[in-house]
């Protein structure tokens, strides 16, 4: 495994031969073989003693230090040096226009066939017309990807097939709070919960794209803008709906997360702290449960895989 996640509350890494030791309250918690491994990320209160760091250096080992959800503290880097041929790579993929619509064109159509699936498997929620018509709606636009000469004309028809899944998205919630997609101050708790699950969403992939050594301000999809790291928003289209908008789905039909854990104010609606606590709770185990890290680090090793080799990219699908 190339990198190696490492979540346990209150531990220290201590080094032992050739290989690092986890230690818990004194008791040794497990051991960590180093064959093979690029990238430990240390995940809340991991720490780390000198001797361990010295033999992960020695490795050409990095280590990145990150929260529980997901954002990047910082990182220590060895003098590997092999990040420049990853960047490289994405540069060329990206200053090439036919490279980098053909990636772009992939991640949309990854992403609509994701929200279709979400849509056909709550289907019976639907009367026969209402859920033809969407699901139509949806496979004409992706149908068109393939001759879609730019990547406004990408967007444009990402943006076009989102309308159409809100759409189906606000019937399938039980209680009706849910108008339309919106972001910045949230004006209902479902948006609420979307934004945050997102954010947290984005902390991963950009957790697992730097373990790649990928230049995150450099996106296929997404233009550059300055202060932002536009390549963990490419990722994020394929995961929004199978992580995220299912997950959420799920929470609210079933009163596991309900309006009463948040609290709306003039700029928007905001979990409350019971609420918070019980939302971080919920996103781990989901986490833990779905094995969704390993599939966002598979993800990003398949782009990685593209810029390097040439290959096609094949977006994350679930189903």
């Amino acid at each position: 495994m190339e990198t190696v996640y490492i979540t346990q509350e209150n531990c220290v890494l201590h080094r032992s031969e050739d290989h690092l030791i986890l230690r818990q309250q004194g008791k040794c918690a497990g051991t960590i073989p180093l064959l093979n491994v690029k990238c430990i990320v240390l995940i809340s209160s991991v720490q780390i003693t000198s001797p361990a760091l010295d033999m992960l250096f020695e490795k050409q080992i990095d280590v990145i230090y990150a929260s529980r959800s997901g954002h990047i503290k910082g990182s220590l880097q060895s003098q590997s040096g092999n990040g420049a041929v990853v960047r490289i790579a994405q540069h060329h993929a990206f200053i090439s226009q036919d490279t980098r619509l053909a990636i772009a064109k992939s991640i949309v159509a990854g992403k609509i066939a994701n929200q279709r699936y979400l849509l056909e498997t709550y289907q019976r929620y639907y009367s026969l017309v209402e859920y033809k018509a969407l699901v139509l709606k949806m496979k004409e636009y992706a149908s068109k990807l393939p001759q879609a000469q730019s990547i406004d004309e990408v967007m444009g028809l990402e943006g076009i097939s989102a309308r159409v899944y809100w759409e189906g998205y606000r019937h399938l919630l039980k209680y009706p709070s849910f108008a339309r997609r919106a972001y910045r101050p949230a004006p209902d708790y479902v948006n609420s919960a979307l934004n945050l699950a997102y954010a947290f969403l984005n902390s991963e992939l950009t957790m697992c794209l730097a373990t790649q050594r990928f230049d995150l301000e450099i996106g296929f999809l997404h233009s550059i803008h300055y202060g932002r790291n536009s390549l963990p928003l490419d990722l994020m289209e394929e995961f929004r709906s199978p992580f995220a908008d299912a997950w959420l789905l799920g929470l609210f039909n079933k009163s596991i997360l309900k309006e009463s854990h948040f609290h709306g104010q003039e700029n928007g609606y905001y979990l409350t702290s019971d609420g918070f606590a019980k939302f971080i709770a919920l996103y781990h185990e989901h986490l833990e449960e779905g094995n969704w890290r390993l599939r966002f680090r598979g993800q990003a090793q398949n782009l990685k895989r593209t810029v390097m080799t040439g290959e096609p990219y094949e977006p994350y699908r679930c189903m």
